[in-house]
């Protein structure tokens, strides 16, 4: 049986169960640590149960590429970093935490939960935040209900644990069932608690001299008319713990309801058929609805309200829908040889479920969300009956592509099962050892084999290889997109790196054999391994030669190293001065070559550009940027809660690198221009645009509020940012300068609130535009809360 640890579950988990998939147990046992000195990457610490132990011969001496920590063990005391005079890392930014200045402590009696739920009404409120066992950031890592007010908004972006449906599953007219007040406390003080975990450290109250029994005696809606009007402005129910969302019934959480898309024919779905691969049986549909009705007479899963597994003409048209955006972007499969006959009818399904989500049909996105639950389940279901299944290649890509959909799909659900669940495919790509060199390369080029034979064994571990370096991008996405700790290390992946995707891409054999792999002929063995690469500082000459996924692998290790989350998750080897600036500058260089490639490329290889320009701009506005932790920020602006200090502890540290900060707008300028101009359907996008929008309202509502110093006195040209590169701007020394005149295509004049007004309802419309992946509505709540928060302060001032 596959053994899965969960212990996020027993903390988060829901009181309703969880289904079969939950009651996995894994056991990790299978990553490799390494005593590396190397370039681009992190020392890390052995774990105690590690099987293996490498060590590496490094030239510690080398100039050319950033160097990591000396040390395998974690010592904090060793890894500060010698910032140089005017560069401020966001890492190291002692600002994250906006604490009150003259207000360090606030004694403020504790808030029962329990109150709620001896005397709550129908809709309950749970907390299940107790004993966490892992990081999630300052906001979780430190809460306790039985002392804390729940906070109002996740941190999307950076320190805080990422939250992304708040804003969703919540109609109008839905009662809001808030944690009621036990002890007298003033109203003054609970503002301030409530928003002190909206980000910043609120102090930690004793619990067993606070806790007292909730009384009988109390007057519950007395109380909780009491709370909602402590507030100002009122709470509303998008802004109160979005992850901690009230889990009134599993039918209601989850999306247990197919829609009828039965009455849909082939004529009807024709305009999303795109024929990139054959038709697929209506094998596929009926295995899928069989083995759904067998789950639903057991017992281990909540019944579906409404079974009705999609026709096969309208699961055949998502199938061709995947080949069209999402195989671009994340090509793990074998276009050319997918057919029903060669793989598993669960998995054809799944990349089904993946296509649905760019469909236009009414009811898509509802029915791809049944599908993933659907999903989720057989998979879970077929590897407890036959555990030789979790051995599978095909269960690894059909559980990498359903963590993906259940993650950016929008369900607020879906996300935390997929929390849940995150060791799942790096523990199934262990067992299966996609991330081990199984393969002699010098060996296979001298067998003596007919063409096609020696294609089949090709396909199969190119395949698994990328099936490899998927699932740590998908694991180190939730470091970078959801602020969760990633569970691999970079010398995991002891693989060389994909081939590029024009002999991947071969139709047959004989197409094969004309193109010469890369490498073979260098007398290397294939393609190097990223180790490989960081030693030899060869970056820029292996750029070329590997294929999107390699490019996506090599620029979220250098956003690794940017972002350096040793600051926020204990444990977590850090990364001096000098790596961060190293990663930098290759970041730049990368970015020039995606510029340049761009001019002749297919349209599957512009998409794929499109990820990696959107990859490396984002890495190079987080790395520019003065102030890095943006949510609490925008929290206490939404609520009129930023007053004057701190505006200028903002302002401090912006001014103190104003150049950094102003490269940091212009990144974030192209990062607005390209998402705009490209529809990208990579499923960070939607991330990568809220933080732009957020650092370019931050720049505005500053120069606005500090103009004479801010600004530079003097008026200059008018500079637009966005369309251009830096080196084909004509006044691209404004970055040095920062004059006042800063216009951004189609919104003008960004330096004043209309500007800023501007700016946000086009973000609201361009995040809503990226249909692929519904995580993007729960950020333009965000926007549209801020722009209301705009309005607000137009009118009062």
């Amino acid at each position: 049986m596959i053994a899965v640890e969960y212990r996020k579950l027993a903390s988060l988990a829901a009181p309703q169960r969880l289904g079969a998939t939950e009651s996995i147990r894994v056991k990790d046992v299978g990553n490799k640590t390494m005593t590396a000195t190397t370039n681009l990457m992190r020392s890390e610490r052995s774990p105690a149960n590690a099987e293996v132990m490498e060590s590496i011969s490094v030239n510690v001496n080398s100039r050319n590429s950033p160097l990591s920590p000396p040390a395998t063990v974690q010592d904090n005391g060793s890894n500060k970093a010698n910032y140089a005079e005017n560069y401020i890392s966001p890492a190291h930014d002692p600002f994250i935490d906006l604490s009150e200045p003259g207000n360090p402590d606030l004694n403020v009696p504790a808030i029962d939960p329990q109150l709620d739920a001896q005397h709550g009404s129908s809709i309950q409120f749970e907390s299940h935040q107790h004993g966490i066992l892992f990081d999630t950031g300052e906001m979780l890592a430190n809460f306790n209900s039985a002392n804390t007010i729940p906070a109002p908004l996740p941190s999307m972006l950076f320190a805080d644990a990422f939250d992304t449906n708040g804003w969703l599953n919540y109609s109008t007219d839905q009662s809001f069932a808030p944690l009621f007040l036990q002890n007298d406390a003033s109203l003054d003080a609970i503002n301030e608690l409530w928003f002190d975990h909206a980000g910043f450290k609120a102090p930690q109250q004793p619990i067993a001299s606070q806790l007292t029994p909730a009384s009988s005696m109390v007057d519950q809606s007395a109380v909780a008319e009491l709370y909602s009007r402590s507030h100002s402005p009122a709470i509303d129910r998008d802004a109160v713990e979005p992850r901690e969302y009230v889990a009134v019934s599993i039918e209601l959480d989850a999306q247990l309801n197919f829609p009828d898309l039965s009455h849909l024919t082939a004529e009807d779905v024709d305009h999303e058929n795109l024929a990139h691969v054959d038709d697929i049986p209506n094998d596929v549909a009926k295995n899928v609805a069989e083995a759904a009705a067998e789950i639903q007479k057991g017992g281990n899963f909540p019944r579906f309200r409404n079974l009705a597994i999609p026709p096969t003409p309208v699961l055949n048209a998502w199938v061709q829908l995947y080949f069209e955006y999402f195989h671009p972007v994340m090509p793990i499969l074998h276009k050319a040889t997918f057919s029903s006959s060669k793989r598993h009818w669960l998995l054809i399904f799944t990349v089904a479920a993946i296509g649905a989500h760019f469909s236009t049909i009414r009811d898509a996105q509802a029915c791809s969300r049944a599908m993933h639950e659907t999903i989720r389940r057989q998979s879970s279901t077929m590897c407890e009956r036959q555990n030789s299944n979790g051995r599978e290649l095909w269960m690894s890509q059909t559980i990498l592509l359903n963590h993906i959909g259940l993650l950016y799909g929008g369900e607020r659900r879906s996300l935390e099962i997929g929390e849940f669940l995150q060791a799942l495919p790096v523990t199934l790509g262990r067992r299966k050892r996609l991330f081990t060199n199984m393969f002699p390369v010098d060996k296979f080029t001298q067998l003596q084999l007919p063409h096609a034979q020696k294609w089949q064994i090709w396909l199969l571990d190119e395949e698994r290889r990328r099936a490899g370096f998927a699932i740590w991008l998908l694991d180190s996405a939730f470091s970078s997109h959801f602020d969760l700790t990633s569970l691999m290390r970079l010398s995991e992946l002891q693989i060389s790196l994909p081939q590029p995707d024009d002999r991947w891409g071969a139709s047959t054999a004989q197409c094969w054999a004309n193109f010469p792999a890369a490498g073979e002929n260098s007398g290397s063995g294939g393609l190097p391994t990223m180790e490989r690469v960081i030693l030899e500082d060869s970056w820029r000459f292996v750029w070329p030669k590997t294929n999107t996924l390699g490019k996506q692998v090599m620029l979220q290790h250098l956003t690794n190293i940017i972002k350096d989350r040793s600051a926020d998750q204990p444990g977590t080897p850090g990364f001096s001065y000098h790596d961060k600036l190293l990663a930098s500058n290759v970041l730049t260089d990368f970015l020039n070559l995606i510029e340049t490639e761009q001019m002749e490329q297919s349209m599957d290889e512009a998409k794929a550009s499109t990820t990696h320009k959107i990859m490396a701009l984002t890495a190079l506005m987080t790395h520019n940027t003065p102030v890095q932790n943006l949510i609490p920020t925008i929290i206490r602006s939404i609520y009129g809660k930023l007053d004057n200090k701190h505006w200028m502890a903002i302002k401090d540290r912006w001014i103190a690198s104003s150049g950094q900060g102003r490269l940091g707008c212009f990144y974030a300028s192209r990062i607005l221009h390209v998402v705009r101009s490209s529809r990208s359907s990579y499923f960070g996008a939607p991330i990568s645009l809220l933080q732009a929008v957020l650092v370019l309202w931050l720049y505005s509502s500053l120069a606005e509020r500090y103009r004479d110093g801010f600004l530079f006195s003097r008026t200059g040209p008018a500079v637009v940012l966005g369309p251009k590169p830096l080196d084909q701007m004509e006044t691209d020394s404004w970055v040095e300068m920062g004059w006042s005149r800063v216009k951004l295509p189609g919104i003008g004049n960004l330096l004043c609130v209309e500007g800023r007004t501007r700016l946000l309802d086009d973000a609201v419309v361009l995040m809503r535009s990226l249909k692929g992946w519904g995580i993007g509505n729960a950020y333009a709540q965000i926007l549209l809360r801020l722009r209301a928060s705009e309005t607000s302060n137009t009118a009062q001032g």
